[in-house]
């Protein structure tokens, strides 16, 4: 049986209206791109899926899942709903600018829990995210962004905050990297460089990445000197005891 990819949300089907209905609901607070192409592909499949179909019943079944989802997905289109997606910063681009977090002193425990996840369980593919909990019996994180950029950008509505301040992201415009996303995203994605350059973004990470390699390697030296030490020590006693003719004791006792 084949593996769920890592950025395939599970539990999304067809086969009636109550799978339909709870797929939409599984779908629900994800990135809206993500939900109308889930649907639009789970149509496909359905129609399909009818073209091989006999049996009455089953028929029936997969028409109701299907009427919901073109109400679905007119629902959709009617709402505009594509122009609340929130297009992902890669990794690269919010990890160049994290030093101005302490500059800014900000203090988001679930922001950077996102960003660990971002880099450790999504292996910086924000795809993955969709399938990683951001917690037991949680949301996936990729729903929990996407609350937490509703709520801040309703705020910046409000209150209209400058986004830059000396070719650097104000601390309001840094509140939203740190979900991963930039009203202004271009902007930022040509001038990592920069921002590494004029911040020292992840050297004192990269540092202390490396160091720990360094301990790592010393200890496992270390650990193999003890042995070869224990070994030679068994060697060398073994070849004392033993009847080597080239033993320089031998050789005196010949001689």
């Amino acid at each position: 049986m084949a593996e769920a990819k890592a950025d395939t949300v599970p539990g999304l089907g067809f086969k009636d209206k109550e799978k339909a209905q709870e797929t939409i609901k599984i779908l629900e607070g994800r990135d809206p791109d993500y939900q109308r192409l889930a649907v639009k592909g789970l149509v496909g499949r359905a129609k399909r899926t009818l073209t091989l179909t006999k049996d009455k019943e089953k028929l029936q079944n997969i028409n109701d899942a299907l009427s919901l989802f073109e109400d679905w997905l007119k629902d959709f289109e009617f709402k505009n709903l594509s122009k609340e997606n929130r297009a992902y910063l890669p990794l690269q681009c919010i990890e160049s600018l994290l030093p101005l977090k302490e500059k800014y002193k900000i203090k988001n425990e679930d922001a950077e829990s996102f960003i660990k996840a971002y880099k450790e369980k999504a292996r910086g593919d924000y795809k993955n995210l969709r399938t990683v909990a951001s917690g037991e019996d949680k949301p996936t994180w990729d729903i929990v962004r996407n609350q937490n950029l509703k709520k801040l950008l309703k705020e910046m509505e409000e209150s209209k905050p400058d986004l830059w301040k000396d070719d650097l992201p104000t601390k309001d415009h840094l509140e939203l990297i740190l979900w991963a996303y930039s009203p202004d995203a271009s902007k930022i994605k040509k001038n990592v460089s920069v921002y590494q350059e004029k911040l020292g973004s992840g050297k004192a990470e990269d540092d202390d990445e490396e160091k720990m390699e360094v301990e790592k390697k010393n200890d496992g030296e270390k650990k193999n000197n003890k042995r070869k030490s224990g070994g030679s020590s068994s060697s060398s006693s073994s070849s004392s005891s033993g009847d080597d003719d080239d033993s320089p004791k031998k050789k005196n006792k010949k001689e």
